[in-house]
Order: structure tokens, then sequence, then C-alpha cells
């Protein structure tokens, strides 16, 4: 118990706490932007829509028994990871992305009769924002979510992983178990949330991250 409150505590600086709580709120605007484009969600939402529908289970049950296993994984293997920062992911992101997609659907801006060239235009946008919100939450140090840690945890301890690489092996696994459960029958394509945002955001959001992480570094260590 004192390790856990000595990694709360140590990490700590308003400065910190302000970047992984405006981090956050960028990742919530960059999923509410995802959904809007209508090209798939994000490789691990995706997941946990397509899963749980073919169980089937409640999508927040689900979701936080999955969050929960990945929590157990992260106290045994990367206790360093948790904070403020892995508390405000868990437990507020998904109420920032729909207070979001709200203050979207209320303005009338819902993506219904986009065409193809302008869902390209705001899926690619809505990587961008994530890529910046994630960057930010994670450079702010005070820990990741249980999902987020294990890219950061290899790139930690296999010198041969960087960060973006290990990244796009947790959303490629995300996308990957999707796939299985499409060609085995467990769910059908139309379940499967998938699109061409979520590849995108499995193979590049790695990388865009990798790149704003350095910047946003620099303003909150400063």
């Amino acid at each position: 118990m004192n390790r856990i409150v000595q990694i709360f505590i140590g990490k700590f600086t308003w400065k910190k706490l302000f970047a992984a709580l405006l981090g956050n709120a960028v990742l919530g605007l960059g999923e509410a932007v995802l959904r809007i484009s209508g090209m798939g969600n994000d490789p691990y939402t995706a997941m946990m829509m397509a899963i749980s529908a073919g169980i089937p289970m409640g999508l927040g049950n689900f979701q936080l028994l999955m969050n929960l296993i990945l929590l157990i994984l992260q106290l045994m293997i990367g206790i360093e990871y948790l904070g403020f920062g892995a508390l405000i992911n868990l437990f507020i992101l998904g109420y920032l992305t729909q207070a979001f997609t709200w203050l979207f659907g209320t303005a009338g801006i819902t993506g219904a009769g986009f065409n193809l060239p302008l869902q390209l235009i705001v899926m690619i946008l809505a990587l961008a924002i994530l890529s910046f919100g994630l960057s930010m939450y994670q450079a702010a140090g005070l820990g990741a979510s249980p999902y987020d840690f294990l890219s950061m945890w290899m790139a930690q301890h296999f010198s041969k992983i960087p960060y973006f690489a290990g990244r796009m092996m947790t959303d490629g696994s995300c996308v990957a178990v999707v796939l299985i459960a499409v060609l085995t029958g467990f769910i059908g394509w139309d379940g499967s949330h998938l699109g061409i945002g979520t590849i995108l955001t499995a193979f590049c959001l790695g990388p865009l991250v990798h790149f704003f992480t350095g910047i946003n570094r620099k303003w909150i260590n400063a």
C-alpha cells in the first residue's frame, strides 16, 4: 500500500494533472470525431463492442471486466504505471467521449450524409486529435490506463521494441481478435465495428503518438 501511495504522490504536480486532464479531454474529442467519420471505431473499442455483442454481454459490463483483468496484469508487472492519469483515463474518458458526442449531435453534426472524401478528411482529423491527446496524457507521467500501459511497458523492458511498435502490436492484436471472430462466424461483419479508420488507427496511432510525445514533454516538464 505504501508503494502505491508513493507512486501516486511521487509523480504528482498540478501541471502534470492539468496535462493528464486536458489530454483525456482531447482524447474524448478525438473518439467523438472518429465516430462521426463513420469509418470504424478505434481497435480496442471495436473489439469491446464486437465481442460483447457476440457473447452477449452489455458493453459497459464487458469493458469493465476486461479493464479489471488488465488492471490485475498492470498491478503484477507494471504497478509503476499507476497514477492519477490512469484513473482519469479509466473512469472519466468514457463520459468525456459521451459529452462530445452529445455536443456534436446537439449541433447537428452526426456524419449522416457525409460523402467518402469528407469521411476520410474527418477520419484523418480524428486520428491526429487522438494521437495528440494520447501523447499528452501519457507524457504527463501520471500513469496510463490498463490497456495503454502495455505498449509503454514493452518499450521499457524490451530494447528492440520502441513505443510505436508496441502500440501497433497491441492495437493490431485487437483488430486480429475481431477478424478471427468474424472468420469463425462468432460475429457477422456488420457487428465487427471495423473500418478504414480502425486499420489506420492500429498502424498510425503509435508513430503519431511517438512524434507528439516529444512536443508535449517540452511544455509539461518545462
